[in-house]
């Protein structure tokens, strides 16, 4: 499926790019400014890569998969999670390569960056409360960062949050039909941990698995500890650059101090001393204003408050920094001793517990009749009297203080694991204190003797702490403005448990940014607008909920909204964890969705859209469909678009009509709740009085030479556009005519010929009739025509013969009988009978134009003595004729009409009035007939058959002109005979013998 729609789908618009459309306002340069709410979105269009179709092939896959129950669902949806993950992943290793050069050029200048604050800082209160960061861990870099760095970073951002909405699905909601309880159970019944003589790692896994935040706490660990390492400088990297700050080889970093260690020996040597130096001995070291140590254990700074030689400092700075990285990326305990080991520190594993073998997998020291109680809390104590901010971040980390790891944080990521890892083992302190009587975990003496800080009593609920530590985050100076970045937004509320006020304060965001947005394809729907009506406009002065100014900021991130998007449609469709429905909540979450169809359609992607349309509400579907078709103008493109609907099932019928109706509402022909025409016109004027010297060729009135009307407006051409896509609903006649109607009698009564002649011409009733048939009936055919109604076997046999062959693409499931066939094409003409009716109408005035210009070439010509022709006009004629008579028989009653007689009463008494003033001219052009015909007109407005026509001019108060109009037809008739007999006097004859005597009334041929 996804190969099919990536063929079918996936092509940006062919005809979009030049051709503005009513629907939207055009923008030129001037209009795409800082003002321009979608502006960020443009920017960033080009920016965008092969992504937005990658992700839709995913999407719709998921979309059309999955769908027999909860449980399809489910599994389909991790899957389209995983596929996610894996094309950011694929992203991060193709722009490794690409950019290996300056991805890693920019890490070493991190790394430099931090050593230099530790210079500046000169060891003590290392950042202290700063909220400089030196470079986000894997949030997009700075600006000044090479493109390909950049969009890196970025990379490598996602790939972290569709690993983490992995984990947090996996742990929070399990599949349909699982039994969370007995799972869990099973699992504690396996791992042991109970007994007194247990393995002590037991005891940890026990605990974390029978604690569900605690469980929470541990993966989101383990998630940041992957996280750095898929994206910080390796080990290797941060040692040379320690070493080329500090100007000295690395390979002689195995030897401990080596300068302080010389510099010691010199003073021994000058005092010929061979024991150590006295304690109080002042060992002045260079450049530094401290005296150094005289010892060389590892306790010598401390209790001697001496410094080493400023190139050991380096040295004992870069080995806590590497040790402080390799706990904080959760490197195994074996790794991090054996490396101690390889440079003769050995102490240090065997100080932070790295030399202990029987580590759990991720978790603590548990060494010791106590689990490692102890050596916690001696942990905590090294923390605080710790000289190097990376010595004492390190023993914050093994004791669970969050403030000593927070002084060498330097990004979100380290701070919410601080957190966490605080959290975490004070609890499982906590649990090692609490483990009930004869076999406790750790004496009352030693919790007598020793402070415990307990992180979670810092917290209102241990069971949210993950809330209030996000929201931590946000408020610390440290933090908040790395905290507000919308990738941390959307990380931190996914870790929270809050991403659904998340996705509901952007979409108040996203409403707030298209507040002054007027166009009538603006997709948002404000959630304090009226819900009897839900606009893209407040009605309230203040908002129920406001959202801060950096939910805009996410908003307007095209990489951010992709992904929040996806998570919004993962949660409500794929989880089943959101709601449907017309509330003001659901509409602010579904804006994200719209605003990212927004952005997809300033890409020109156009052909996308319905499958994320398809993720809305059934209504809000359609509400933003019926604003992006206008958008798309190639024939094929709609065609493809409805069957993209009717695929995504998404009812392609009723977007259509609610796409018509806001253009006819937009268009100012109709107003009100029912859609009326507000000022009707009471008298469309065709003809105008004619009294010259040549009036006998008229019956005192003629065709106007210029009608009014005839222009088109930019809105009616919108509507006509809307009414294309009817043509396209192969199977729908009902709607379609129903549509039609409505139309040309809005624009007839509102005196728009212009727009009624384009599209009787564009959308005749035997045009639609050619282009539904196909699908209705097996084969094509025009239903007006007389015997339409019986069915045409031979187009039946070879309508069947390609179904068998699979060449017809257009046709029923099933061939209608002979009977059911009739009675569909009858139907099929009573819905379309009124729409045909006042199509004539509009051609009988087009072709009264034709004649007027007939005429008039005509007059001309024989004032000008020119050969003449009336081939032209004789064919004008004839159509008139047939046209006229046609409408003098309607299939209903047009007083029964409500919505159809003011059609009558302002059209027909100037449709007769001018077929009158035809019939009387051609009778001197073509044949006197005309003039006998128009005397015949009398006979049919007297007729019992034509009441309507006698109440047509008597209810217009026009009976008089039509009686005026007669006499002087009459007169015509008479001045005909007279002027024939005239000619017949002078003896001449025309060409083929002919004379004037034919005029003569009086005369029977």
């Amino acid at each position: 499926m996804a190969s099919t729609f990536s063929q079918r789908s996936l092509a940006p618009s062919q005809a979009n790019g030049n051709r503005a459309t009513s629907i939207v306002a055009s923008r030129n340069a001037s209009s795409l400014s800082v003002n321009d709410p979608l502006q960020p979105l443009r920017a960033m269009a080009d920016r965008v890569g092969r992504e937005v179709e990658k992700f839709a092939e995913r999407v719709d896959h998921w979309h059309t998969h999955g769908n027999e129950n909860e449980k399809a669902k489910y599994q389909t949806t991790v899957k389209m999670v995983a596929k996610f993950r894996d094309l950011a992943e694929s992203n991060v290793r193709e722009l490794k390569k690409q950019s290996s050069v300056e991805n890693q050029g920019e890490l070493d200048r991190s790394v430099r960056r931090r050593i230099k604050n530790i210079e500046r800082d000169g060891g003590e209160n290392l950042f202290g409360q700063s909220s400089r960061s030196i470079v986000p861990s894997i949030e997009p870099s700075a600006a000044s960062d090479p493109p390909n760095v950049r969009e890196l970073r970025h990379w490598q951002t996602e790939l972290a949050t569709w690993e983490l909405l992995r984990i947090i699905i996996d742990h929070h909601h399990p599949e349909p039909g699982t039994n969370v309880a007995a799972r869990k159970a099973a699992r504690l019944a396996e791992v042991g941990g109970k007994g007194r003589y247990c393995p002590k790692n037991e005891v940890w896994d026990r605990f974390v698995l029978g604690d569900d935040a605690a469980q929470e706490k541990n993966i989101i660990l383990k998630w940041l500890q992957q996280t750095a390492k898929n994206t910080e400088s390796n080990i290797e990297s941060i040692v040379e650059q320690w070493g080329a700050v500090s100007g000295k080889d690395t390979n002689t970093w195995t030897s401990g101090w080596l300068d302080t260690k010389a510099k010691i020996k010199q003073a021994k040597r000058v005092q010929g001393l061979d024991r150590p130096l006295d304690k109080d001995h002042t060992l002045q070291g260079h450049g530094s204003v401290k005296s150094l140590v005289t010892r060389l254990d590892p306790d010598a700074p401390v209790r001697q408050n001496g410094v080493l030689e400023t190139s050991d400092e380096y040295y004992e700075n870069a080995l806590w920094m590497v040790c402080y990285e390799m706990l904080r990326r959760g490197e195994p305990w074996d790794k991090i001793s054996e490396w101690c080991k390889e440079r003769n520190e050995a102490w240090r594993g065997v100080s932070i517990g790295a030399a202990y073998n029987s580590h759990p997998d991720g978790g603590p020291n548990v060494a010791g009749d106590d689990l490692g109680y102890l050596f916690r809390r001696m942990c905590f104590y090294a923390a605080r009297g710790a000289k190097m901010p990376y010595e004492g971040a390190v023993y914050a980390l093994l004791s669970g203080d969050i403030k000593q790891v927070q002084a060498a944080s330097r990004s979100w990521d380290d701070h919410l694991y601080a957190y966490y890892n605080g959290l975490l083992l004070s609890r499982f302190d906590r649990y090692l204190r609490n483990n009930p009587k004869p076999h406790p975990w750790v004496s009352e003496k030693s919790v007598l003797a020793f402070v415990f800080q307990d992180a979670v009593a810092n917290f209102d609920d241990w069971e949210t702490a993950n809330q209030q530590v996000v929201e931590l985050l946000k408020r610390d100076a440290a933090t908040a403005n790395q905290a507000k970045t919308p990738m941390k937004l959307i990380q931190g509320a996914l870790i929270s448990g809050t991403i659904e006020d998340l996705l509901y304060k952007v979409g108040i965001a996203i409403a707030d940014m298209l507040q002054d947005d007027s166009r009538l394809a603006n997709l948002i729907i404000d959630p304090d607008s009226d819900m009897e009506d839900p606009s893209s406009k407040k009605v309230t002065e203040e908002r129920a909920v406001s959202a801060e100014g950096y939910y805009q900021t996410l908003a307007r991130d095209p990489y951010a909204l992709r992904i929040l998007a996806h998570i919004f449609m993962i949660y409500r469709e794929g989880l089943q964890l959101m709601e449907y429905g017309a509330t003001p909540k659901v509409f602010a979450m579904e804006n994200v969705v719209t605003a990212y169809i927004e952005f997809l359609r300033v890409t020109k992607r156009l052909q996308l859209i319905p499958l994320y349309a398809a993720q809305l509400g059934e209504w809000r579907g359609r509400h933003c469909l019926t604003r992006i078709l206008p958008d798309i103008k190639n024939n094929d493109e709609q065609k493809r678009c409805i069957t993209l609907m009717e695929q995504y099932r998404i009812d392609n019928v009723l977007t259509v009509c609610d796409y018509w109706w806001l253009m006819l509402r937009d268009s100012g022909l109709v107003s009100g709740e029912d859609d009326q025409v507000p000022n009707p016109i009471s008298r469309f004027t065709i003809v105008e009085k004619y009294d010259k010297a040549s009036a006998y060729l008229w019956p005192g009135v003629r065709i106007k030479q210029d009608i009014t009307g005839f222009d088109i407006s930019a809105k009616e051409e919108a509507l006509l556009e809307a009414l294309q896509w009817y043509t396209h609903l192969e199977t729908d006649y009902e709607q379609t005519f129903r549509a039609l109607n409505k139309t040309l009698r809005s624009f007839l009564l509102n005196g728009r010929l212009g727009a009624a002649e384009k599209l009787i011409n564009d959308m005749s009733t035997e045009a639609i009739s050619l282009s539904k048939t196909g699908a209705l009936f097996g084969y094509t055919f025009d239903f007006t025509q007389a015997g339409a109604e019986d069915q045409d076997e031979d187009q039946v046999a070879e309508a069947m013969r390609n179904s068998t062959s699979g060449t017809h693409s257009a046709r029923p499931s099933v061939m209608l009988t002979a009977d059911d066939h009739a009675d569909l094409v009858y139907r099929l003409r009573a819905a379309s009978q009124t729409y045909y009716d006042q199509s004539q109408l509009v051609r009988l005035i087009t072709y009264f134009r034709q004649w007027r210009a007939e005429e008039e070439k005509l007059i001309n010509q024989r004032n000008a003595d020119q050969q003449i022709s009336t081939k032209r006009v004789k064919d004008l004629f004839a159509a008139i004729e047939a046209t006229f008579a046609a409408l003098l028989e309607p299939q209903y009653e047009p007083t029964l009409s409500p919505s159809l007689w003011p059609l009558y009463t302002a059209y027909f008494p100037e449709l007769v009035l001018a077929y009158m003033s035809i019939l009387q001219s051609g009778s001197f052009f073509i044949h006197r007939d005309g003039a006998t015909k128009a005397m015949d007109l009398a006979t049919e407005v007297a007729s019992d058959e034509r009441v309507w026509l006698q109440k047509v001019f008597l209810e217009t108060r026009r009976m008089s002109e039509l009686v005026d109009a007669l006499a002087l037809v009459a007169k015509a008739m008479l001045r005909l005979g007279e002027h024939d007999a005239s000619k017949a006097k002078t003896g001449k004859k025309r060409k083929k013998g002919e004379t004037l005597r034919i005029w003569d009334v009086n005369v029977r041929n």
